[in-house]
């Protein structure tokens, strides 16, 4: 068994008996996506070319043998890696897609510059046409448009002035943001209080937003999503980082990096504590 196919499992087994297991199918029904069951219908057809070669060049099974035995150990260091490294499963999946797709793509040039060509056409099919679902899970996530994010964040009324806002700036055809938005989702769900309150911004749709906070949302962008704390209608926290000569500091999109970025946890329990004082009164 592939070693990703054994993380997942794993994975797979310890959330579904644990009591929340009826929410959890629910959210990991997501893997049953066109994307999900394309990629791999396309990494589960490599056998079927690998026997095919065997056939049809005997003196080279041994040359081959060595190749796949070489690129499987890469790929399940790589996935032991990337899974304890990993920012959420959606993110691990997706990786593992990925460096499994580019190792059967090195096999194949090996191969056959025939099957060479054919995985690179559907590698090609599923760029263009599949895209990965977006996340459809439970949150407490607000959606702000320019209008709202300056009423209820930059300029709020005195009955949301001591709100504060964690805002992701995001465009949807960027993989970090896609990945990004199950840990989002699941951070709203567990520290929206009264005093903080969690949204997102597309900046597909209203790219001059960006500009005026400095957000590249080019191809090459390493800004993609970009998330800021505001409180009082000004920016105090921003990840990833931006120094004053320009250079973006390296993203940890971790929920634990988030949490501590941001003080989240402090923030709970302040939130706690002022509402247990409320009701004491």
């Amino acid at each position: 068994m592939h070693p990703s196919s054994t993380f997942l499992i794993l994975f797979a087994i310890r959330h579904l008996t644990s009591p929340r297991s009826p929410r959890v199918i629910a959210e990991m029904s997501r893997f049953l996506s066109a994307y999900h069951i394309l990629n791999v219908a396309v990494i589960a057809s490599y056998p079927f070319f690998s026997l095919w070669a065997r056939q049809e060049y005997p003196n080279a099974t041994s040359m081959l043998e060595g190749w796949e035995k070489q690129t499987l150990a890469t790929l399940g260091a790589t996935a032991a890696v990337k899974f304890v490294r990993r920012s959420n499963i959606d993110a691990y999946v997706s990786d593992m897609f990925m460096y499994s797709k580019s190792g059967i793509l090195l096999l194949s040039w090996m191969m056959d510059q025939r099957i060479f060509s054919w995985y690179c056409v559907m590698y090609a099919m599923l760029f263009l046409y599949v895209r990965k679902p977006e996340y459809k899970g439970p949150s407490k996530i607000e959606w702000l448009n320019p209008a709202t994010l300056r009423r209820r964040v930059l300029e709020p009324d005195d009955e949301e002035k001591n709100v504060a806002w964690l805002v992701e700036f995001y465009a949807s055809w960027s993989p970090p943001c896609v990945n990004l938005e199950p840990t989002f989702a699941d951070l709203s769900c567990k520290y929206t209080s009264a005093d903080l309150k969690f949204a997102k911004f597309d900046l597909m749709r209203w790219p001059n937003t960006g500009a005026e906070y400095g957000i590249n949302v080019s191809g090459t962008s390493k800004q993609l999503p970009t998330l800021i704390l505001f409180e009082k209608g000004k920016e105090t926290v921003r990840v990833p980082h931006v120094y004053k000569d320009g250079r973006v500091s390296r993203a940890r999109l971790r929920s634990s990096d988030l949490v501590a970025a941001f003080g989240l946890d402090a923030r709970r329990k302040k939130s706690l504590l002022k509402s247990a004082l409320a009701k004491g009164e």
